[in-house]
């Protein structure tokens, strides 16, 4: 594609204005069609809710996997036109359709049930006063850091038994993986951190074999031995999955569930004086500053029509669940922050069979850390002008590099919850 893009959609200026560009977008072209961040594929960009909705429960036209979309001559006219990714982290539930996809998703949803997440909220609510007591005589933390990161990390790892002092590579590995890698050095720096983290997978998983445990990883090592139910490169990619998806989107919740709150005085009193709204709360949160903020790009399996715009075999397209969040067909006063809202199908979390299976976790974490800042730390505010915030690069999240936080600082008992 020659034309240049209509829509700002990559640069940190497009980050200061985002939601004033997807309202541009909706109104002006809501499926537009313009070079991705390569500056030359082609993309259509889907911002309304409805046609949103439509994609994301369409899993026949729309799917991940290219090899349903696509000739054999053009998947191999695909794959030769850049660096081939490591089949051991890329054969996941985000790479997989229809029965491929259910079976995946059935080997680990049990791990994530409602009562099985309910049962891990002892545990969430005192990591969180753990890491609250580690700061609050500092009167000051970077939030990101200190809090939002280590808390689902810790969980998360738990969870799949792996060690939490190894949490910082985990962070330096999961943000190799959510960004673009799109010239020879990030290739190659991506390259080496796949290396690093399948030899690391490669210990554990010997250690799993060796000596089984009562958690996610053995589970799924046990799979994967059976040979009916797991390969060996779904075993890898499941995992890293699990450990990148399973604290990425709620680093984001929570950061910017965070900032919402201290930026709307109005509705941070609403929440302080009535902490039962908190439930109601996260479901806001989530539609107001979708931490998932594009979903990964889909492939269409057959010409249709969508949104009134005709698509074709082939083509990629791009749900921009951050748009859909803010469309003032389907929400009231969409840009307004209301914690009260009870009419709220977001769509934050997907919609239609690739429903993020971590929600539940997600949602909880992020109920937890809400209240445990808000009864620790009742003076919070921000240390840092809003304007002087920055947000990282990355198409799929809406994130905070980082959020300055102070309070003043005095001696606290741990709420009870």
């Amino acid at each position: 594609m020659s034309t240049a893009p209509r829509y700002d959609l990559y640069s940190h200026e497009f980050r200061r204005s985002t939601h004033e560009t997807y309202a541009r977008m909706r109104d002006e072209s809501p499926m537009h069609r313009q070079p991705g961040l390569d500056g030359e594929t082609p993309i259509w960009f889907v911002t309304r809710y409805d046609d949103v909705v439509a994609l994301l429960t369409d899993n026949e036209r729309f799917v991940l996997d290219p090899a349903l979309a696509l000739t054999p001559e053009e998947l191999a006219s695909l794959n030769a036109g850049g660096p081939a990714l490591d089949p051991r982290v890329n054969e996941n539930l985000l790479s997989k359709d229809g029965d491929d996809h259910r079976r995946l998703r059935r080997l680990v949803t049990k791990a994530f049930t409602p009562r099985i997440v309910e049962g891990l909220r002892p545990r969430i609510a005192e990591i969180a006063d753990e890491l609250i007591d580690r700061v609050a005589d500092r009167g000051r933390m970077e939030l990101v850091d200190d809090f939002a990161f280590p808390l689902p990390i810790t969980v998360i790892a738990e969870l799949l038994g792996i060690p939490v002092e190894d949490q910082a590579r985990f962070r330096e590995w999961s943000n190799t993986f959510v960004t673009p890698a799109l010239t020879p050095e990030l290739q190659e720096h991506a390259m080496r951190h796949t290396e690093e983290f399948i030899a690391y997978l490669d210990d554990l998983f010997a250690g799993r074999r060796a000596e089984p445990k009562d958690d996610l990883v053995s589970a799924l090592v046990r799979a994967e031995d059976e040979g009916d139910h797991l390969s060996e490169n779904e075993l890898y990619s499941m995992v890293v999955l699990l450990i990148v998806a399973g604290h990425e989107t709620t680093v984001s919740l929570v950061t910017n569930a965070v900032h919402a709150l201290l930026t709307d005085p109005a509705q941070l009193d609403a929440l302080r004086s009535d902490p039962s709204l908190v439930s109601t709360a996260v479901e806001e949160l989530l539609r107001f500053d979708s931490p998932v903020e594009r979903t990964i790009t889909r492939w269409v399996t057959a010409d249709v029509e969508l949104g009134g715009a005709q698509l074709s075999r082939g083509d990629l397209v791009i749900a921009v669940v951050g748009s859909a969040n803010r469309d003032e067909a389907r929400f009231p006063r969409p840009d307004g922050l209301d914690l009260s809202r009870t009419d709220n199908k977001h769509v934050g979390f997907g919609r239609g069979p690739h429903f993020c299976l971590g929600a539940p976790l997600a949602r909880l974490e992020t109920e937890i850390a809400l209240t445990t800042l808000l009864q620790r730390l009742p003076d919070l505010r921000l240390a840092i002008a809003p304007d002087d915030l920055y947000w990282r690069p990355i198409p799929i999240f809406r994130s905070l590099t980082s959020l300055p936080v102070e309070w003043v600082p005095r001696a606290r008992s741990r709420g009870s919850r």
